[in-house]
């Protein structure tokens, strides 16, 4: 890595669940070409990060869930070496960016709207300094009281529920919403997704499985164009009610304390609607695997750049820029996008890239979950692989090894194998006359860095931050 750079602040943005053409900036969205009657929605805030900074709309996540996703991210590791590939197991065993950061001086800070996957339990807060829970103005003040920083604020906004998180940011909209949306449905469904991502209080957890019964039942109607519009009104909201405010709030800030800072705003996966999929957790589709990635700050130079890159980039690029080195050449499964972002080489080529989904059975899950909070050692919990993707040039290949249906609730075993091949707008098709040998080589070959993962450990430590953060365990 370079020299010490003149960022006094590095601050990363996950914003979950974003599909990279979410934005009404990205060149050639996806979302046209398979929902005829949805509307573009209001991106103004992330349309201007991207005009002034380097802005690439084809970064390829390492897998299409928050754990494994942001794993891959901090580290700069495909998920298989760096100790985190399943849903919710194993823990970040690699260097992560905090682990840098703390290691040139700086304070490390992570916020997260999502403790029980960016948490403690699967090693998420090792080499953190400040731990943080849907509280955006103490993450700001958290950076500005620090003399330098590596820190990261993690959104779940754009999650389901779309645009909302919770009651303490949806308020009576979030509620108007659950009853609009609820209203004539089936008294009784067969869908039961009772899982959590944070805390919540009784109502809170009743509004969000409520929210979610309602668009599992859209998605059983094939009401595919209804739930991408959600989707995409939910994205508006979030981005005007609370993140504009947040960025607004944290460029005033850094500018009246005479600091710089280094941006990134990235997602770790996209959210997608058709019959295989409903969302993102299981699903090898192009528009959840497609993510942004915007670089900002002093140096960078505002530019587009369409060639595809990998989450596993991330990592390298912002530590390079930031110039904060790291222990050893070859850590990376990644490379430094740096002189790309500051506009001395171009962005020549499409990297190759991959990724995996591994989940586990929906009840399987909620009942894991519920042992979990509980306080009790919830034991072990079996995943099994999905499907899996290969990039190569201009071609990609999907294999699938696990159908969900009956609601997403039961998972049949399946052998589906296709290959895709992109236009000159980015857009793919399937060619049955492609030679696929190459990519599912790719395929097989990381998949020799499989192992048995560790399960997720339930020590003293752990049950203590969870009690700290309002669990009764």
């Amino acid at each position: 890595m370079g020299n010490e750079s003149h960022y006094d602040h590095v601050v990363l943005i996950s914003l979950d669940t974003l599909r990279s053409d979410a934005l009404s900036v990205h060149p050639n969205p996806l979302w046209p070409h398979d929902h005829k009657d949805v509307h573009p929605v209001r991106t103004t805030v992330l349309d201007d990060l991207a005009r002034g900074g380097a802005y690439f709309p084809n970064m390829i996540s390492a897998a299409p869930y928050t754990a494994a996703a942001h794993g891959a991210i901090f580290t700069g590791q495909y998920p298989l070496h760096n100790g985190i590939h399943e849903f919710y197991n194993g823990s970040l065993r690699a260097p992560s960016v905090f682990t840098y950061g703390r290691r040139a001086g700086r304070s490390t800070i992570l916020k997260t709207d999502f403790p029980i996957i960016l948490g403690p339990q699967l090693g998420f807060t090792r080499d953190v300094d400040t731990y943080l829970v849907e509280d955006d103005d103490a993450f700001i003040e958290a950076v500005i009281d620090s003399e330098s920083t590596l820190a990261c604020a993690h959104f779940g906004g754009v999650h389901v529920p779309y645009g909302f998180h919770n009651l303490t940011f949806g308020g009576d909209d979030y509620r108007q919403k659950v009853a609009e949306l609820t209203a004539g449905l089936p008294e009784s469904l067969p869908f039961n997704d009772l899982l959590v991502e944070s805390h919540r209080n009784p109502e809170d957890t009743e509004l969000l499985v409520s929210y979610k019964r309602a668009t599992a039942y859209m998605h059983s109607q094939g009401e595919y164009d209804r739930l991408m519009q959600l989707y995409l009104e939910g994205v508006e909201y979030f981005l005007e009610n609370r993140f504009a405010p947040f960025v607004e709030r944290l460029r005033e800030r850094m500018a009246a304390a005479g600091k710089r800072m280094l941006l990134a705003v990235f997602a770790d996966h996209g959210e997608a609607f058709d019959e295989r999929t409903n969302g993102h957790f299981n699903s090898m589709a192009e528009p959840v695997l497609r993510v942004p990635l915007i670089i900002s700050g002093d140096g960078v130079e505002p530019g587009m750049h369409t060639n595809r890159i990998r989450t596993i980039d991330v990592a390298p690029t912002v530590l390079d820029l930031a110039g904060i080195r790291t222990a050893a050449t070859g850590v990376f499964d990644g490379r430094s996008l740096a002189a790309v972002a500051r506009g001395t080489e171009a962005l020549d080529g499409d990297a190759p890239a991959i990724a995996e989904s591994y989940n586990a059975e929906l009840n399987d899950f909620v009942a894991y979950q519920k042992r979990q909070l509980s306080g009790s050692t919830p034991g072990p919990l079996q995943h099994f692989l999905v499907g899996h993707a290969a990039y190569l040039d201009d071609k990609r290949v999907v294999r699938l090894t696990r159908h969900y249906s009956d609601w997403f609730l039961k998972t049949t075993p399946t052998d589906m194998s296709w290959v895709e091949r992109f236009d000159a707008d980015g857009i793919p098709h399937r060619d049955p006359d492609a030679d696929g040998s190459e990519l599912f080589a790719m395929l097989d070959d990381y998949r020799t860095a499989l192992r048995e993962p560790d399960q997720v450990p339930f020590t003293d430590e752990i049950r203590g931050q969870l009690r700290s953060l309002g669990y009764s365990v």
